[in-house]
This record gives structure tokens, sequence and C-alpha cells, in this order.
């Protein structure tokens, strides 16, 4: 019951931050010299969106059966947490201000959080399969999920 409380406050949190950014980024005026950033937020911002949807392209797949472990999920463990933590990100990117940082780092904080939280649920859901599963695919480091799938699958 505790940790439901905490997840609800947590993802209230993001959602507030959410509507925070929106007000910030009105008032805060960046340099000219810094507006070329903002390209490196889109690009963050579609990365992490992409990773959401592919998430719940394999979620309403899988249909509740099971571990998901293809897809996006042979890249990295929490591709939906993983694509929140982007979005957040690239928040910063467009308005590079500190209190835009400090806010993105609490919110990408909170989703690491929920991301142990689940590690822990699924080791008791799935036992010694996720515990498996644990040792081949990456928690949260998309690029290490990429170069293993490229080094387990096309270069041989």
């Amino acid at each position: 019951m505790k940790q439901k409380i905490m997840e609800t406050i947590g993802y209230i949190f993001n959602g507030f931050s959410i509507a925070l950014f929106i007000y910030l980024q009105s008032i805060i005026k960046i340099s000219d010299s810094l507006q070329y950033i903002s390209y490196v937020g889109w690009i963050l911002l579609f990365a992490g969106v992409v990773l959401i949807v592919l998430s719940i392209i394999s979620l309403v797949r899988n249909k509740g059966a099971g571990l998901i472990d293809h897809g996006v999920y042979k890249l990295i463990r929490h591709p939906m947490y993983v694509g929140a933590m982007l979005c957040f990100l690239s928040y910063f990117f467009f308005c590079p201000h500190w209190s835009i940082l400090l806010i993105s780092s609490a919110n990408i904080a909170v989703i690491y959080w929920f991301i142990l939280q689940g590690e822990e649920q699924n080791i008791i859901r799935f036992g010694d399969t996720y515990n498996h599963y644990m040792k081949n695919t990456p928690r949260a480091n998309l690029l290490t999920g990429i170069y293993k799938y490229f080094k387990n699958n096309l270069i041989k």
C-alpha cells in the first residue's frame, strides 16, 4: 500500500513537472546563442516518444501473457521508463536553465526509482526467468543494448 502511494505521488510529480516546464519555458528568456541546442532536445524527445510507443505496442501485443523479452524489450528492460527519462531530459535542451535542469533531474530520479521498484516486482513475478533476462539485457542503457543486439545478431 505504501509503495502504491509513493508511485501515485511520483506520477503526480511527473505530471505537475510537465505543466511547470511549459510555464517556465514561457517566462525564461534564452540567449540566441543557445537556441541551436534545441535540436538536441528534439532528438531526445523523438527518441523518447519512439521508445514509449514501441513499449506500448509490445505490451498490447503481449496481452499480459508473461515476460516480454523481444522487440524493444530485447534492447533494454525498461524502454518506456527510459523513453520518459529522455523526454524529461529534452526539456533542458529546449530551455537551458538551472531550474529546468533541477526539475528534469528530479523527474529522472523518480523514474529511476520506478525502474528499481519494477525490477523487484518482476523478480518476484517471473523468478529465474527474469534473473536470466536481467543478465542478458541492460536495465536502462540503450546504447549498450543496441551494441549487444548487433554483436549477438548481426556480427558473426
